[in-house]
C-alpha cells in the first residue's frame, strides 16, 4: 500500500455507497432477465432488452465505476475530488433517474422522459466535470491522470449521444438511425469503460495483482490509438468511411485482454488469486469478443452478452470486492483508537467468500452467452446472475460491518 495518499482519502462511506448499489443493480438484473426469459435474448430493439442493457450499463458498471473513482482519484492518483459533500447527493440522483430511466424504456411512459434525462444526464456531466477538476489539479502520475481525463470525456459524449436517443425514443425528435445506437454504444464501451479500466488498471494491476507496471510509452501509445479508434468511428457515423470500419472496434477489446494476460503471466510477485481468476476470465470473454467483431462483424447479442454481461463485470466486481477490503480497512483505522493493531487488509475479505463469488459469477457469464444461442436457457442465466450478485452482495456487507463491529479481543 505504499505511494498511497490515505490521508486525502474520502469517507469510506462514500465509495461504499455506489460499489454496493452497483451489486444491489445486479440482483435486479438477473431477475428481470428471469422474469422476462427469451424475450430479452431474441434482439436487442425490444424493450426488456433495453431495460436489461442499462441496468447493466448503468445500474452495475456505472455505479461501481463512479465508485471507484471517487476512491482512486485522491488515494492513487493524487487527484482529490472538489465539493466531495455533493457526492451523495449525485449518487442519490445518479440512481433517481436510472429508474426513471427504465420506466420510460419498459413502458413508454413520455411524462418520465424529461425527468430521466435531466437527472441521469444531468449527474453523470456534473460528476464528470468534478473529476476532470480533479484530474488537472492533481499532482499523480500525468499518464494515469490524462488517461482519465479521457475516459470521463468519453462519459460526457456517450451522455450526450444518450439524451439524443432518448428523446428519438419516446418522440421528442426524429427517430434516431441504427448507426447512432451503435456509436453511442461504441463510444461508451471503447472510451469510458475500457479506457477508465486501462487508466486505472495502470495502477491497480501492479498494486493487488504484483504485476509490473506498465511501460508509460505504451500506456500513452493505447491512449492515442483508443483516440484515432473513436475518430474512426465518428468519421464513419458521418459516412465518410464504409460500414466495414465498425470491425476496428475488435482491437481495443483484443489488446486490453492481451495485455493483462501478458502482465500477469510475467508478474514478479503475484498476489490475490481469486481477483487474478476474475480477470483471466473476464479478459478471455473480451478477447471472445474481439474474434467474434473481426470475423463477423458485430453481432450485438452475443457480443453484447460477452462484453456487457460477462467480461466487462467480472473485472469491475472482482476489483469492487477487493476495494470493499481496503475501504473496510480505512474506516476501521479511523474508528479504533491510535496505536490498536488491526487486521490487515487481506484478512477483512474472506478468501472463501470471493471464490463462491467468482464461481457463480463465471456460471452465470457462461449461461448468459449460452442464451444467446439458446434463447430457452435464458431464465435460468437470469436466476444465475440474480444469484451471484447476491452473494457478492452479502460477501461485501459482512467485510464492511466489521469496520463498526471489529473488536481489539477478536470479539467482532
Amino acid at each position: 500500500m505504499s505511494g498511497l495518499a490515505f490521508a486525502q482519502a474520502p469517507s469510506p462511506a462514500l465509495p461504499i455507497r455506489f460499489l454496493s448499489t452497483a451489486l444491489a443493480w445486479g440482483v435486479v438484473a438477473g431477475l428481470w432477465l428471469a422474469w422476462h426469459g427469451d424475450a430479452v435474448v431474441l434482439s436487442r430493439w425490444t424493450p426488456a432488452t433495453r431495460v436489461l442493457v442499462h441496468m447493466l450499463a448503468l445500474g452495475l458498471l456505472g455505479n461501481a465505476m463512479l465508485g471507484s473513482l471517487v476512491q482512486f482519484l485522491p488515494v492513487a492518483a493524487g487527484s482529490p475530488l472538489p465539493c466531495a459533500r455533493c457526492v451523495p447527493w449525485l449518487h442519490g440522483v445518479f440512481n433517481v433517474g436510472l429508474v426513471a430511466l427504465l420506466a420510460t424504456l419498459a413502458w413508454q411512459v413520455r411524462a418520465l422522459t424529461w425527468p430521466a434525462g435531466g437527472l441521469l444526464g444531468g449527474s453523470l456531466v456534473v460528476f464528470a466535470v468534478l473529476a476532470l477538476v480533479a484530474v488537472a489539479r492533481g499532482n499523480g502520475e500525468r499518464v494515469v491522470r490524462d488517461g482519465i481525463g479521457l475516459a470521463l470525456i468519453a462519459l460526457v459524449a456517450t451522455t450526450i449521444l444518450g439524451l439524443v436517443l432518448l428523446a428519438a425514443r419516446t418522440g421528442w425528435r426524429t427517430p434516431a438511425p441504427p448507426d447512432l445506437v451503435d456509436l453511442h454504444a461504441a463510444i461508451g464501451g471503447i472510451g469510458w469503460v475500457l479506457g477508465l479500466l486501462a487508466a486505472v488498471g495502470s495502477v491497480t494491476l501492479p498494486m493487488l495483482h504484483g504485476t509490473r507496471a506498465p511501460p508509460p510509452a505504451g500506456v500513452r501509445a493505447w491512449q492515442v490509438a483508443l483516440l484515432a479508434t473513436l475518430g474512426l468511428m465518428l468519421a464513419w457515423q458521418a459516412g465518410a468511411l464504409p460500414h466495414a470500419v465498425v470491425r476496428m472496434a475488435a482491437w481495443p477489446f483484443a489488446m486490453f485482454a492481451l495485455a493483462v494476460f501478458l502482465l500477469q503471466a510475467r508478474a514478479p510477485h503475484r498476489r490475490n488469486p481469486v481477483l487474478r481468476r476474475f480477470w483471466q476470465v473476464g479478459c478471455a470473454c473480451l478477447l471472445a469478443a474481439s474474434v467474434l467483431i473481426a470475423w463477423t462483424g458485430p453481432s450485438p447479442m452475443r457480443v453484447g452478452a460477452l462484453v456487457l454481461g460477462a467480461g466487462v463485470p467480472l473485472l469491475v466486481v472482482g476489483m469492487a470486492l477487493e476495494i470493499t477490503g481496503f475501504l473496510t480497512w480505512i474506516a476501521l483505522r479511523q474508528r479504533v483508537p491510535r496505536g490498536t493493531r488491526v487486521p490487515g487488509v487481506g484478512s477483512l475479505f474472506d478468501d472463501a467468500h470471493k471464490r463462491r463469488a467468482f464461481l457463480l459469477h463465471a456460471l452465470a457469464g457462461a449461461l448468459l452467452v449460452v442464451a444467446t444461442l439458446a434463447p430457452a436457457v435464458a431464465r435460468l442465466a437470469g436466476v444465475a446472475l440474480a444469484l451471484a450478485y447476491a452473494v457478492s452482495l452479502h460477501a461485501q456487507w459482512r467485510c464492511w460491518r466489521q469496520a463498526w463491529t471489529w473488536q481489539a479481543d477478536g470479539s467482532g
